[in-house]
């Protein structure tokens, strides 16, 4: 209950009121699948990497690549499988291995997995849990429907963060194995399986202390639930929202094939 995905940082997302900036998102994540030049998707990737490494740091900036790039790895591998038509560019005997179609569809799905990819993540990190749980309720949805999305969003990293830390430890234990002594790479996946059964048990354990702090929030009363913390935005909220809608309005108006 207590992990969260804000990253301090600097920036005008951070400034930028929690309502409006989810507004944002929504309409980014759809605009993507809208018709869109390439340049454009790329266009929007490179400006949420930017704005993720200005807000915090480089190395910061590429962890979400780094979280997807199995995902990546596999669309790489298997898109152009899925696309035989139209001009074939590489030819493995009779066999067509990789047409221009292909390649086109490939671009187009990295780049939309890739943005909405670091347009979501970078909501995650530039708004504290609290605000995003408040932004969801003003939007209507009820308490008990915010709280289970927020938790969905605090469970994920407690979970990595448990899960290296059991990795850690088991690294220092095997830190007594000489320098010369290597291990295969079925021994490498057999020492996986404790790690996950720790990373289980950790989070078997934490049934009792969420139980507790899901009743000190009040989940289960039939009273209306009130809230401590208002959300505030600078310079009023319509104006928060304005900006919101005249982003992804812009680069429609300026990327749109039609």
């Amino acid at each position: 209950m207590t992990t969260s995905t804000f990253v301090a940082g600097r920036g005008f997302l951070y400034i930028f009121d929690a309502r409006a900036k989810l507004f944002t998102v929504l309409l980014l994540c759809v605009m993507v699948f809208l018709p869109i030049r390439q340049i454009g998707l790329w266009t929007l990737v490179a400006a949420a990497f930017l704005s993720a490494w200005y807000a915090t740091d480089f190395k910061q900036a590429l962890q979400p690549i780094k979280t997807i790039l199995f995902l990546l790895v596999v669309m790489i591998l298997f898109t152009p499988l899925t696309y035989r038509g139209g001009e074939v560019l590489v030819r493995l005997g009779e066999f067509p291995l990789v047409t221009k179609e292909a390649l086109v569809n490939l671009n187009i799905l990295v780049a939309r997995f890739l943005g909405i990819t670091y347009i979501c993540t970078l909501y995650m990190w530039t708004t504290p849990m609290a605000d995003i749980n408040l932004a969801l309720r003003w939007y209507g949805l009820s308490y008990h429907a915010a709280l289970v999305l927020t938790l969905a969003f605090r469970f994920v990293p407690y979970i990595a963060d448990s899960f290296r830390m059991i990795q850690d430890s088991h690294a220092l234990r095997s830190a007594t194995v000489a320098d010369g002594e290597r291990t295969g790479g079925r021994q490498r996946l057999a020492d996986v399986m404790p790690t996950v059964t720790a990373a289980l048990v950790v989070a078997l354990k934490s049934i009792p202390h969420l139980a507790m702090s899901l009743e000190h929030r009040g989940l289960g009363r039939d009273t209306k639930r009130t809230s401590y913390r208002r959300l505030v935005a600078k310079g009023g909220l319509f104006t928060h929202l304005l900006v919101s809608v005249m982003i992804p309005t812009v680069f429609w108006l300026v990327f749109n094939t039609l």
